[in-house]
């Protein structure tokens, strides 16, 4: 397996993202957007994208839609099963990605 560069996987999840936004779609119209137009990302992508996301909508104070909700939920489970070591990264960049999963986690509490 190819070594997972999480750095440029958060970045392609924002700018997908912030590419809606400064289009003028809402924050949960963005999130939508960027999933139906990447349809084919890799479910490892999709699990990055929703989390990098999620901690937007925190920092931000927005509130998450009930579809987008339901999806992180699911997310964050395989989330916190995946064994990152396996993609390469660093202990620190598992630090990071786990730091962004609890982060995300709090829009469901």
């Amino acid at each position: 397996m190819e070594k997972l560069n999480i750095y440029a996987k958060k970045y392609q999840a924002l700018e997908s993202f912030y590419g809606w936004v400064d289009q003028g779609s809402d924050y949960n119209i963005a999130v939508e957007q960027s999933l139906y137009y990447d349809h084919n990302m890799e479910e490892i992508d999709k699990i990055i994208f929703n989390i990098i996301v999620a901690t937007r909508f925190c920092r931000s104070g927005r509130k998450i839609s009930e579809e987008f909700q339901s999806r992180l939920r699911d997310i964050i489970i395989r989330a916190k099963e995946l064994e990152w070591q396996k993609y390469g990264l660093s202990d620190e960049e598992i630090e990071e990605i786990n730091e962004e999963i609890e982060e995300a986690e709090s829009l469901l509490f």
